[in-house]
């Protein structure tokens, strides 16, 4: 599935508060083929309204597709950590914002 993404164009990036060294350390872990950016002021995590003061403060499960010039061409705010759009909903939605945006 994820040649997909990369054929659509698609670059991936997860951002969270936890610092570098744990985030690298969960990329190792899971083998994830995108890199977890660090918000520790939640700076962007905020800017996105994804921001849940509960549980010590987190980030709501959200998703961007996010154009070159930082439009937001797709937003999903799931309800829970497992809660996430469908892959299909995703290409749709790349390639809808690929002719709106670029």
């Amino acid at each position: 599935m994820w040649d997909r993404f990369e054929q659509a164009g698609l670059k991936v990036a997860a951002i969270v508060v936890d610092e570098p060294a744990k985030n690298l350390a969960m990329v190792e872990m899971l083998l994830l083929p995108f890199p977890i950016l660090s918000d520790p002021d939640a700076s962007v995590i905020h800017s996105y309204d994804v921001w849940n003061p509960n549980d010590g403060g987190v980030a709501e499960p959200a998703l961007f597709l996010v154009r070159p010039d930082f439009t937001v061409a797709f937003e999903y705010v799931g309800t829970d950590f497992a809660d996430r759009p469908e892959d299909e909903e995703l290409f749709v939605a790349a390639g809808e914002a690929k002719g709106v945006g670029g």
